[in-house]
């Protein structure tokens, strides 16, 4: 009798419990590792922006500060010439921030509105200070268009940088650096020191959580005056002696070239005053028509 070879059918076998489980765990901590990754990239990136857009601020408003200050009137009278620095300060999370205010007389080739003639000349009246509105610190400057005898009101105001929360300026007096100055009791100072932190943060942001930025400069200050025009000087002086006005070498000069004492001697002996007539001590002419 013939017996068939028994045939073994393969059995398929699926995925156990297990091995599922361990499979959901490995992809649910790479997908972790990327989800982690991207956000650290992403934040990064914004972090990164916003460190630039807190230097870009700082440095906008150290420019237009530092641009003001070398550019300071230097005269011989003290009126047209001015520069104040104003201690001021602020509490924050952060500690005290410094506020400090700027004036000076300054000269700027730009006119500070854009029309075709509007009149100004190249001598302005610059301030600078911190004010707070509902996008957060804001640095501001006022120009106008000519110094006067109202310093702290009139001009223009515009703004010059967002997200500014400080502003520290120092005056260098020759030995140290003083926190406040006013040129009409110190005079002029060697040179300025600013100092300008500025916030990256967005609108919706608080503008301490996002990245400072501090930058600072000395600005050095030429304190001889403009020397007078040469041209000016010698019309001066031609205009004084032809007016017989004194010529520097302290006479008066007449169109007959004397001198301040002859010209007395002239007019005590006048021929209105001896009746005389210069030629010889005769009758005046007033005297002849009698």
């Amino acid at each position: 009798m013939n017996r068939r070879p028994l045939r073994h059918h393969a059995v398929r076998r699926g995925f156990t419990i297990v091995e599922l489980i361990l499979a959901g765990v490995i992809a649910a901590m790479v997908l972790g590792a990327l989800t982690v990754s991207m956000s650290q990239i992403v934040q990064a990136k914004s972090i990164s922006r916003e460190r630039l857009d807190a230097y870009v601020r700082a440095d906008v408003a150290l420019r237009n500060l530092r641009r003001d200050i070398v550019s300071t009137l230097r005269r011989d009278d003290l009126f047209y010439t001015r520069l104040v620095i104003e201690n001021d300060s602020v509490n924050s999370l952060l500690g005290q921030m410094d506020r400090d205010t700027l004036l000076v007389f300054n000269h700027r080739l730009r006119a500070s509105r854009e029309i075709d003639y509007n009149g100004e000349g190249v001598e302005y009246e610059t301030a600078y200070r911190i004010e707070e509105d509902e996008w957060g610190p804001v640095l501001w400057q006022r120009r106008d268009a000519l110094p006067d005898q109202y310093p702290t009101a009139g001009g223009i105001v515009s703004p010059i940088a967002e997200g500014v929360v400080s502003l520290a300026l120092e005056a260098y007096d020759g030995e140290q650096w003083l926190q406040d100055w006013d040129s009409d009791y110190d005079g002029i100072p060697h040179a300025v020191r600013v100092t300008v932190r500025a916030s990256g943060h967005l609108p919706d942001q608080p503008v301490l959580d996002a990245p400072l930025a501090t930058l600072r400069t000395i600005v050095p200050i030429e304190r001889t005056p403009v020397p007078d025009d040469i041209m000016e000087d010698r019309l001066q002086t031609l205009i004084a002696e032809l007016g017989g006005q004194d010529t520097g070498n302290g006479q008066l000069s007449l169109q007959g070239g004397g001198t301040q004492g002859e010209e007395q001697q002239g007019d005590s002996e006048s021929p209105a005053a001896t009746g005389s007539d210069d030629r010889g001590g005769g009758p005046s002419i007033g005297n002849q028509q009698e």
